[in-house]
């Protein structure tokens, strides 16, 4: 496990100027592709915080951000109840390479919500926008408020919170957010309670810009076990999840799906 003072971050980047960067990307060309019915955000992790960066300066109204892997994209593909939420995304980005796999390449990049949540917080940092946290465990939850105020000193943090709890405290927890009005909400849940979470509670807020993280605060707590090399280096990261908890028997199920479905997908796309 990772010390406290150990952090996911890279420091080349606190080298170079990069509000300027984010600000000369022109966001008006972004692109979107067709994935199984369900529009993604085809763009690099460069582009998606120039998008977002955006979102966050103008602050117009509540943005949510959906990190699709192919399990997320089995059940939220049109047909099925979870595609709602596709629909309610302000942005969809792609994490697991093998929705690329399926694309046929065409993807310009795989975006993993850590790169995305780091990328965020020195914005936050340098723009001082307001952050809250909720999600994970109470442990979990300290430890990356201790790594992100250690290596982030002006970082504001205004409200941290577990994500487990009895209806009267997750009541305290949505006015605690309604009253700070954050500008970014990180919200770190399983898959799908999350993202109903957030379906169920956008009157609570405000005009934040509202990422759904997953498991991103377990690893960057050093809580979670991660791929081995061989799997993180082929972007299958996913699929050693799968293996390494085989009670999510259901998801065994749809992986194989996915694959025949995403040979069909190849197909069509080689053949336009």
């Amino acid at each position: 496990m990772k010390q406290p003072s150990e952090i996911v971050h890279n420091s080349s980047k606190e080298e170079r100027d990069i509000l300027l960067e984010y600000q000369n990307i022109d966001v008006q060309k972004l692109t979107t592709l067709s994935i199984l019915g369900v529009p993604v955000d085809n763009v690099t992790i460069d582009e998606s915080i120039a998008k977002l960066f955006r979102i966050l300066e103008k602050k117009e109204a509540m943005h949510y951000v959906l990190f699709l892997d192919p399990i997320k994209l089995m059940r939220m593909r049109p047909g099925k109840p979870l595609h709602r939420i596709t629909q309610k995304a302000g942005t969809i980005l792609v994490e697991g390479a093998g929705i690329n796999w399926m694309s046929g390449g065409r993807l310009k990049d795989r975006i993993p919500p850590i790169a995305v949540m780091m990328d965020l917080i020195r914005l936050a940092e340098l723009k001082e926008f307001t952050i809250f946290i909720f999600g994970s465990k109470d442990d979990i939850i300290e430890k990356v408020y201790f790594n992100l105020t250690r290596h982030f000193p002006k970082v504001r943090i205004v409200g941290r919170q577990a994500g487990h709890l009895d209806r009267q405290r997750e009541m305290r927890v949505k006015e605690a957010i309604r009253k700070t009005s954050p500008d970014i909400i990180f919200l770190a849940m399983d898959f799908p309670a999350q993202e109903i979470w957030i379906e169920n509670n956008t009157g609570f807020f405000g005009k934040a810009l509202v990422v759904g993280v997953g498991g991103a605060l377990d690893m960057l707590s050093g809580a979670d076990k991660k791929a081995p090399e061989y799997f993180k280096a082929r972007g299958l990261a996913w699929l050693w999840r799968i293996i390494s908890r085989p009670y999510r028997i259901r998801r065994i199920w749809e992986t194989f799906y996915f694959i025949i479905l995403g040979l069909i997908e190849r197909f069509k796309n080689r053949n336009k």
